[in-house]
């Protein structure tokens, strides 16, 4: 042992490498001698249990697929998979009778079975085609209870009319259950239903649903009626099951014989492996001991081995020096395969080197990332604005001074841009969208984004939307025009007849009696009374121009539209409106809307031909939304034009006279109020349009009580006006003075009394007599507020903006609403 210092490295290596090998060669020989012996033993274990263990195994795998299978081939839907799996089964079957050793009795089983799957096949066939033509008759059934029950809803029928309806109707429901009954109990019983309610049909259903009862019984008899094929196909259920039973029984057989051949196998094996047992365990405690002796030498062997581990890590230290100094060229081995720790740390210096070189990559990306950034927001055409958290601008691009009209010396430095835009002029909105909308007194539009950022503060978009505002008003106002021609067609009809009622009776009054006179003279005042009516709703509907989203109660908005829907239908279409039952309120431009709803009701009119009914429903289902339903029983539009039907200039006019634009502005102002626009259409039937708008939680007071003025001065010279505009007012808990022409309110005001508000017309013998009055009850008093109404009010006052809020412009008629939210603005 003194001499083994001396030996090299090498030398000790080999010498313990050659003792381990002779070990190794002696264990070889001891485990030769027992694979001989073993091997003697496989090939009689090979050549007789082995092919019977085999053997048994495919039997039982075929008898545990058999019994597998059978509980799920009644449940299969699809004819095609039940005859796949038939097919299968009938397959197993066979193979298993190709056994040499198949018992007899195990045969006429299988014939039993082969026998049951041909008659589920059969059955199952036949119930499929069965049930295909039940589910036809189904259809077709339950489509008559559908027009039976819309039948027996008529209003206006009397009670037997109504009495057979609903007894045809529990006649297509007996049918509907005969056609869903799972037994032939329960058919039976549908059956003796069905026809006990024919027996009871009225007398009156002889004349009122002869047809509907003849069609009923033609679905229900004959071999080809309801009750026939359903029993036919119960049958042929009932034979499935007892088919599917007849199989599980064989494969029960099946199953219990090849738990017999396998049990024969097992006891064959069981006796072959205690004969190996016996030989295997003397070479297994020769080997042992040569583990023993082998593990010494081992153990011997790593006290040296363990010296690797230094100049493995001082291999490691030197690469992180390098790594550290920026050398990413430097490499060791990679430790994969090593369990030990010097393995780990040569695994964990290649992912440190790793990382280091992704950083350097990644940071290499980053900095080209950041250029092409840059280069995007500088060539945007929309303006870009990095803010703080505070506000202040941090960067910008070029264009953001283009887009808002500024100069970019103002953007520079730490400058709020909030405070910026206000003190420029710009005014700020934020839309119901979301985005702010800001507009200068030049008459430019701007809309502004904003996204926060992760780390705070935000990023702004400034786009131009003058252009494309310009555009909506535009088409907004060729759809509002379109809808004012048609209207006035109708319009100049009745006043054609209301001419005519006043020429007529003017020419009678000359030679009628004093009583006969009185007659005619109050025709001659409804008449005139009529025509201004349609005077002024026409001129409410056309003096509408954009106006900002306000408060509306849409019963009340629906009540006021409705005379001037009535002017736009012929007289063989029939108007009902179905108000909700409590007040909805939403914030929408009243004006837009009611374009929205007369176009929707001209469309509806334009799909009738002959006579039919539109009809317009407020409701609120959930109570978070107002539904506006109108209901036409037109036309409908096919699936093709449906599709359509939105798109702007798309018309299905044949007669080239459509726009294309209703539908789409509709649904473009719709859903910029939060709303939802759907249609429902079918060819021959008519179609729904549903406007759907976000109710606001906010009620409006319209109450009169809440007029703010208790004094005020009236100048008007249409006595009907002047006396309903006084009535109105006084109502509201205000005191009137009235003056009918410009020169009593003149002389009013300079007597000094003093009024809270001055309500005059514009048009008083002349076109500037109404601003005379303005102006000089403005200037008699700095804490009046006065109100100029017309039919016809000028796109600029006269008097411009050195009056501020306290003159307001208002269109005729005169309304309470106008007046408290105009005040509500100021």
């Amino acid at each position: 042992m003194k001499a083994l210092p001396t030996l090299s490295v090498r030398s000790r290596l080999q010498a313990a490498l050659a003792l381990l090998a002779l070990l190794t060669c002696f264990a070889g020989a001891v485990a030769w001698i027992t694979l001989e012996g073993g091997q003697s033993r496989l090939k009689t274990l090979n050549t007789g249990t082995l092919a019977e263990v085999d053997d048994a195994l495919r039997l039982a795998s075929d008898a545990a697929d058999l019994a597998t299978r059978m509980p799920f081939l009644l449940a299969l839907d699809s004819p095609f998979r039940v005859h796949q799996e038939g097919e299968h089964i009938l397959g197993l079957i066979a193979n298993i009778e190709n056994r040499p050793d198949l018992q007899p009795g195990i045969a006429a089983d299988l014939e039993k079975m082969r026998r049951a799957v041909f008659d589920l096949l059969a059955a199952t066939q036949s119930r499929s085609a069965l049930l295909d033509r039940i589910l036809r008759l189904n259809a077709e059934v339950a489509r008559e209870e559908r027009n039976l029950a819309l039948l027996s809803a008529v209003t206006g029928q009397s009670i037997n009319e109504r009495g057979a309806w609903l007894t045809l109707q529990r006649i297509a429901s007996a049918l509907l259950g005969a056609g869903r009954a799972e037994n032939l109990i329960g058919l039976g019983e549908f059956q003796r239903e069905f026809y006990g309610l024919s027996r009871r049909l009225p007398s009156t259903a002889a004349t009122t649903g002869r047809e509907a009862r003849d069609r009923l019984a033609a679905f229900a008899e004959g071999d080809d009626g309801l009750f026939e094929l359903r029993r036919r196909e119960l049958a042929h259920r009932i034979a499935a099951a007892n088919a599917l039973v007849r199989i599980r029984i064989g494969a029960e057989i099946v199953s219990s014989y090849a738990a017999t051949v396998t049990a024969a196998a097992k006891e064959g094996i069981a006796s072959e492996l205690s004969s190996t047992t016996t030989l295997i365990s003397v070479a297994k405690t020769t080997i042992l001991v040569v583990m023993v002796v082998s593990t010494a030498i081992a153990l011997f062997t790593a006290q040296f081995v363990a010296s690797y581990v230094t100049a493995n890590l001082s291999a490691i230290a030197d690469g992180m020096m390098r790594l550290a100094a920026g050398d990413r060229s430097s490499s060791l081995p990679s430790g994969y395969g090593k369990g030990d720790e010097i393995g780990k740390l040569l695994r964990a210096f290649r992912v440190f080197r790793a990382n280091a070189i992704r950083l350097d990559r990644a940071h290499r990306q980053r900095v080209r990332q950041t250029a092409l950034l840059e280069t995007m927001v500088r060539g945007m055409s929309d303006g870009v604005a990095v803010l703080a958290p505070g506000g202040g601008i941090t960067a910008t691009n070029d264009r953001l001074a283009e887009v808002l009209g500024l100069p970019p010396s103002s953007l520079a430095g730490p400058v709020n841009l909030d405070h910026l835009l206000k003190a420029k002029g710009w005014h700020s909105i934020t839309t119901a969208a979301g985005y702010a909308e800001l507009t200068d007194p030049a008459g430019r539009t701007i809309e502004r984004r904003d996204r926060a950022l992760p780390a705070g503060g935000a990023v702004a978009l400034f786009s131009d939307a003058t252009e494309r505002r310009q555009l909506q008003d535009r088409m907004q106002q060729i759809q509002r025009i379109e809808g004012l021609a048609k209207i006035s067609g109708e319009v100049a009809h009745d006043f054609g007849n209301i001419l005519s009622t006043i020429s007529s009776s003017t020419h009678m009054l000359e030679a009628a009696s004093p009583e006969r006179s009185r007659e005619l003279r109050h025709t001659i005042a409804s008449a005139i009374e009529l025509g201004t009516s349609l005077t002024q709703r026409l001129l409410a509907f056309a003096r509408r121009q954009h106006l900002e989203p306000e408060l509306v109660e849409l019963n009340d908005l629906l009540e006021g539209l409705t005379d001037l829907i009535y002017l736009t239908l012929r007289d063989n279409i029939v108007l009902s409106v179905q108000p909700a039952e409590e007040r909805l309120f939403v914030r929408v431009d009243a004006g837009q809307l009611e374009s929205a709803i007369i176009n929707i009701c001209l469309n509806a009119a334009q799909a009738i031909s002959d006579s039919g009914r539109i009809t317009i429903a407020l409701a609120s289902p959930d109570g978070e939304h107002a539904v506006i339903t109108v209901e036409d029983t037109g036309a409908g539009m096919s699936p093709g034009v449906l599709a359509h039907a939105m798109e702007p200039f798309f018309s299905a006019r044949r007669d080239g006279k459509g726009t294309g634009l209703g539908l789409a502005m509709v649904y473009g102002f719709i859903r910029q109020s939060n709303g939802d626009v759907q249609i429902e259409s079918e060819e021959g039937k008519g179609t729904t349009v549903r406007l759907t708008l976000p109710l606001t939680g906010q009620t409006a007071d319209l109450s009169p009580l809440s007029l703010p003025w208790r004094r005020i001065l009236l100048v008007e010279d249409d006595p009907a006006d002047a006396e309903r505009s006084s009535d109105l007012l006084s109502k509201a808990g205000a005191t009137v003075e009235l003056c009918v022409t410009a020169g009593a309110a003149l002389n009013c005001l300079s007597t000094g009394q003093r009024f809270d508000a001055v309500i005059t017309d514009l048009h008083l013998g002349n076109e500037t007599a109404g601003w005379q009055v303005a102006e000089a009850a403005l200037a008699c008093d700095p804490s009046v507020t006065v109100f100029v109404v017309s039919g016809h009010l000028p796109e600029v006052s006269p008097l411009g903006t050195r009056y501020g809020a306290r003159l307001k412009l208002l269109s005729k008629p005169l309304d309470l609403a106008n007046l408290l939210r105009d005040k509500a603005e100021s």
